[in-house]
């Protein structure tokens, strides 16, 4: 295996591994145990067996010495109960270890996720937005539950491998030559197993691959779906996702081939050693009737941690290099802060920006912007569209930081000490408003908003979007549909905005936030925004001059330089 695929490989075992700390130790010890509970219970049939025929062969026919002066049936008696405790001793320890283990692989799953989008959180938006949403979906249903899945097989890979070493140990204190041989065997088995596990890290890599490309065009397809049923069109996009899918199927298949003759061959191989072995025991080693009796069970009980020790490792090493996609998108990962707590809006009076400059690439983007906002002014903002608009108002919210010039909050520069504060104070509305696949009351509380049922109705009469909830058969409990597809475009913006007011925002900033809607509708919308005593500071872009005709102050933007100085 080269050092690239060890690589692969090493990365989730050691993320796993600091995941789980010393918890992983405890699931090891208890594997260990349940693997030495059986052994010594199997090992139990030496002396049960001599005692039976009465005679006492192989060193472990002494066993029976330990039940002192019994007679023979009541050291039958013992031996065999000795027996049956060490079979309920591996039950109760087996029990402990596939509930440890089911909880170290689901939340190991978990514990990514969270890790992924806590990662992809800090990074910030011009990062989050490179990725995509075809990214992110590909990430989050595609690589982590293949991690969790690679994970469970690296825990079957440790029980298998606990399993073999305790009867390897076993049958090395009944008969160290046949062990020996019995080790030979293993080797052999174990030179295939690292070509298997090679092949498998090669497979993981493509159909990762595939997987991303597969997710991209499904994304694509269901994006442009509207436009490519209007115009007929929809054969292209049929096409290429069919190509994406029988690539990855392809995939797929050969991994399956690989690991089913792998199988096959494991099984065969399995069959073969038995043979040797029993033909080593019996014609050449000449050993006693129990203790082969007890070896041949032993090592017929090695062949099925054996196999699993191939098939985990081939599974897990498919499996792992959807830990290094992870980490190609999003780079190391980062646990989330502790004891995050609600943070305080910031109180603010005066918003001032100096010769703000951020561009994206030469001539996208700002060039140059001044402004200074008041608490509780409206302030709009013109211009050609790829002017830079956007631009200004995600400098305002913090999303971007200006590669020059200074964005001032009552004089002080916004720097992280305030950041999370002022993000606080902020509700951000864009002409995409995002709306869930949940219901009314489901969507107006998403971003974790302490709202009762009063101050709900109070936000969506104040949009205009009161009737038309009401007239729902379920009400505040009706389901809007993916995306609210049960919506109107006008009703989603509006939705979106009463998520949004519920806040409580000392700014809102409106970026196209009233597109969908009529003029008169939305005329009457921002009067009534307007008209409230608590009324917040507002960033409205817009194109329309009847949106921009409700602000106090308009400025535009042309060749990405704004100029709105001055109180």
């Amino acid at each position: 295996m080269s050092r690239a695929q060890r690589s692969v490989i090493g990365a989730l075992l050691s993320d796993y591994r600091e995941y789980a700390g010393a918890r992983l130790w405890t699931a090891l010890a208890v594997m260990l145990l349940a693997a030495v509970a059986e052994g010594f219970g199997l090992l139990m049939i030496v002396p049960l067996t001599s005692i039976a025929i009465g005679r006492d062969e192989g060193a472990l026919g002494h066993l029976g010495d330990l039940f002192g002066d019994l007679t023979p049936d009541q050291r039958f008696g013992a031996a065999l109960a000795v027996f049956l405790a060490a079979m309920a001793a591996r039950s109760l320890l087996l029990f402990a270890r596939d509930v440890q283990t089911v909880e170290l692989q689901t939340g190991y799953g978990a514990s990514l996720r969270l890790r992924a989008a806590a990662t992809l959180a800090r990074r910030g938006w011009p990062f989050a937005s490179r990725i995509g949403q075809a990214g992110m979906q590909s990430l989050l249903l595609n690589d982590v539950p293949r991690c969790s899945v690679a994970i469970g097989y690296v825990q079957q890979f440790l029980i298998a491998a606990a399993m073999l070493a305790v009867q390897l140990t076993l049958t090395a204190i009944l008969s160290p030559a046949l062990t020996a041989l019995a080790l030979l065997l293993l080797a052999a088995g174990g030179l295939v197993s690292l070509r298997v596990m090679r092949r498998g890290v090669v497979s993981g890599m493509a159909i990762s691959a595939t997987a991303e490309d597969s997710a991209s065009s499904g994304f694509r397809l269901h994006a442009g779906l509207k436009a490519a049923l209007a115009q007929a069109t929809v054969g292209p996009f049929l096409d290429e996702y069919q190509a994406s899918l029988a690539r990855g199927k392809d995939q797929v298949v050969q991994f399956v081939r690989d690991a089913s003759a792998a199988g096959q061959l494991a099984a065969f191989g399995a069959a073969v050693a038995a043979a040797v072995l029993l033909f080593a025991g019996v014609r050449i080693l000449a050993l006693p009737f129990p203790v082969l009796i007890t070896s041949l069970i032993l090592f017929a009980r090695m062949s099925a941690p054996a196999q699993n020790l191939l098939r985990a490792g081939q599974e897990m090493s498919a499996s792992a290099p959807s830990f290094a996609a992870i980490e190609q998108r999003l780079g190391k990962l980062e646990a989330p802060e502790p004891g995050a707590t609600a943070v305080r809006p910031l109180e603010w009076n005066k918003l001032r920006l100096e010769a703000v400059r951020f561009e994206h690439q030469p001539g996208l983007g700002l060039r140059a912007a001044s402004l200074i906002l008041k608490r509780g002014e409206w302030l709009g903002v013109g211009g050609a569209s790829g002017s830079g608009k956007t631009t200004l108002v995600d400098l305002v919210a913090g999303l971007l930081t200006p590669e020059s010039g200074s964005l001032l909050v009552d004089g002080r520069a916004l720097s992280a000490e305030t950041l999370e504060s002022w993000r606080a104070g902020l509700a951000y509305v864009g002409q995409e408003g995002t709306v869930f696949n949940d219901s009314v009351r489901g969507n107006l509380l998403a971003e974790g908003i302490a709202a009762d049922h009063a101050a709900l109705w109070e936000a969506l009469e104040l949009v205009g979007l009161g009737a038309r909830i009401r007239a729902f058969p379920n009400g505040l409990g009706e389901q809007v549909g993916d995306r609210g597809s049960h919506l109107s475009g006008g009703e989603r913006q509006r939705l979106v905005l009463a998520r949004a007011l519920l806040r409580k925002p000392r700014l809102l900033i409106l970026d196209e936030a009233t597109a969908a809607l009529d003029v008169e509708g939305e005329s009457t919308l921002l009067e009534r925004l307007r008209s409230r005593d608590s009324c917040p500071a507002a960033l409205i872009v817009a194109h329309r001059e009847s949106t921009l005709a409700h602000c106090d102050s308009v400025a535009s933007i042309r060749h990405g330089v704004l100029d709105k100085s001055g109180d």
